[in-house]
């Protein structure tokens, strides 16, 4: 129990009123998806409560790839967090996002870049908003030219999605994650509730705002009357979940583990003494049962 205590340590979690809003009024949205259209017929935009919109496809970076969701999963709602503080303080390292490498079987064959990769960071409001992919010329007002009912193919592939500043190692409920579909119209929807969280070890007296999020899915068919596409809908609590950890120094716990093992030795002998104490007092008295049995036999 003492070395469990000692590896896992002890979490308390409390949740504030947000404050963080009113200190930072931008939120930023870390992206990383590949869908299977070419980049020219995606348009990518957000739009918020305040009403305004963001043209994300000028500031995200869209890059023509293969389309792969071979180490991809089906989203699983999972309960529970499963990291605890000191493993996420460990992982929290900022990065950049990588070029992805286009695959081929072979060199004399043509590359596979019928896909669109879109990954990046941008800033958004910190308000209620929705992030949306569709084909470009189709809903929302968008120019562009139109684009053929028959190519449409929103299947894709989350490899990130988070908010606030980007750590990749950082586990997040859509990473990784893979839809697809043979309709042309079809409306994939996320919901997304976004609790600003701060961990917080009192052992290296480290702290890491971030933003954790549930996610709900709700994907159907549309008619040809519809907008098909991604749809990303977020909304950030009004409230901050704090979680501290407490884990015992190695001094202490080294302290206790040979208090422990000192207070074992010392119970066993004392055990050990007591045990030979009454094993000598039985076969004292059997001895004495014994002679006086051969007495009365030799009279």
């Amino acid at each position: 129990m003492e070395l469990l205590q000692h590896l896992d340590g002890t979490e308390t979690q409390a949740f504030t009123v947000e404050h963080t809003a009113a200190a930072d009024h931008a939120l930023q949205i870390n992206l990383d998806i590949t869908v299977a259209m070419p980049c020219d017929s995606l348009h990518i935009n957000v739009q918020d409560a305040a009403m305004d919109h963001i043209l994300a496809g000028d500031i995200l970076t869209k890059e023509q790839t293969s389309f792969d969701d071979t180490s991809a999963h089906r989203l699983v709602q999972l309960g529970g967090r499963e990291d605890h503080v000191y493993n996420v303080l460990a992982k929290a390292k900022k990065s950049k996002f990588g070029k992805s490498g286009r695959k081929t079987t072979s060199w004399l064959r043509k590359i596979d870049t019928s896909s669109c990769r879109i990954y990046g960071s941008m800033a958004v409001n910190r308000v209620m908003g929705d992030f949306h992919i569709t084909a470009a010329g189709h809903g929302y007002n968008s120019l562009g030219k139109h684009i053929d009912h028959k190519t449409f193919n929103f299947s894709h592939v989350i490899n990130e999605l988070s908010f606030g500043d980007y750590y990749p190692k950082l586990v997040n409920p859509l990473d990784d994650v893979k839809a697809t579909t043979d309709e042309n119209f079809y409306k994939f929807q996320y919901y997304l509730s976004i609790v600003p969280t701060i961990y917080h070890s009192d052992t290296s007296r480290r702290s890491l705002m971030t933003n954790q999020y549930a996610v709900t899915e709700h994907s159907r068919q549309v008619s040809s009357y519809q907008v098909p596409g991604i749809f990303f809908k977020f909304d950030i609590e009004p409230l901050t979940l704090t979680i501290n950890e407490h884990r015992m120094p190695f001094t202490k716990f080294a302290v206790r583990m040979v208090n422990i093992i000192g207070g074992v030795l010392v119970s066993g002998n004392w055990v050990y003494k007591l045990v030979d104490l009454f094993v000598e007092y039985f076969r004292r008295k059997k001895k004495s049962m014994d002679g006086m049995i051969n007495g009365m036999h030799a009279d």
